[in-house]
């Protein structure tokens, strides 16, 4: 059951990884599957941090409650993450508006696009703003009794998989989801692994 946990979790805070990877493909920007286990590897340690700190916070609350404020943090952060990307497609509906009536903008003149690297120092910064993004999270599943080894395991091979395939699929001319679609997609993992834990 506690795998189940731990899969939901994975999914829901290495969705922005999945993101990040399509951008700088998009960007013909290569990162390789050494690189992607390099930047896994530092958010790993930012979610083991944050998993550290829920189990300790748990320690100074009374036992009937912890599941229930855990579950609590990851309901209301996956419903800020469903609201956050409403408001960015109401956002973008109203600039869209405005652009069509002002449609005289000059075409931009094809540029040429040049693979490139991503570097090693450009790949740590990346891969502490996503353990930063992921802080948050890690406390609310600790907090709810998620087990640090499978989790943390679970979160590599997954942040590892969504980086690689995400920089694959934005150098292709696959479909690609928006930032907005992800934070929705996020948020329902979520909102669903909140009461998945408060019904186990």
């Amino acid at each position: 059951m506690h795998l189940i946990s731990s899969l939901l979790f994975a999914l829901s805070a290495n969705i922005d990884s999945f993101i990040v990877g399509m951008s700088y493909g998009i960007k013909k920007s290569d990162i390789s599957l050494l690189k992607s286990t390099i930047i896994s590897l530092v958010t790993l340690v930012g979610t083991i941090a944050a998993i550290l700190m829920g189990t300790e916070i748990s320690q100074l609350l009374p036992a009937s409650c912890t599941v229930g404020i855990g579950c609590a943090l990851l309901i209301g952060l996956g419903l800020y993450y469903i609201l956050k990307a409403l408001f960015g497609f109401l956002k973008n509906k109203i600039r869209k508006t405005e652009v069509k009536t002002n449609e005289h903008v000059s075409a931009p003149a094809d540029q040429e696009t040049k693979t490139a690297l991503l570097t090693l120092k450009e790949g740590l910064y990346l891969g502490l703003a996503l353990s930063i993004n992921n802080f948050g999270m890690g406390i609310g599943a600790s907090i709810t009794g998620l087990r640090l080894v499978p989790t943390a395991v679970i979160s590599l091979v997954v942040s590892v998989i969504f980086l690689y395939a995400g920089n694959f699929i934005g150098k292709t001319k696959m479909p690609r989801i928006s930032d907005q679609t992800a934070d929705i997609i996020s948020g329902l993992i979520l909102v669903g692994l909140g009461i998945y834990e408060l019904i186990i």
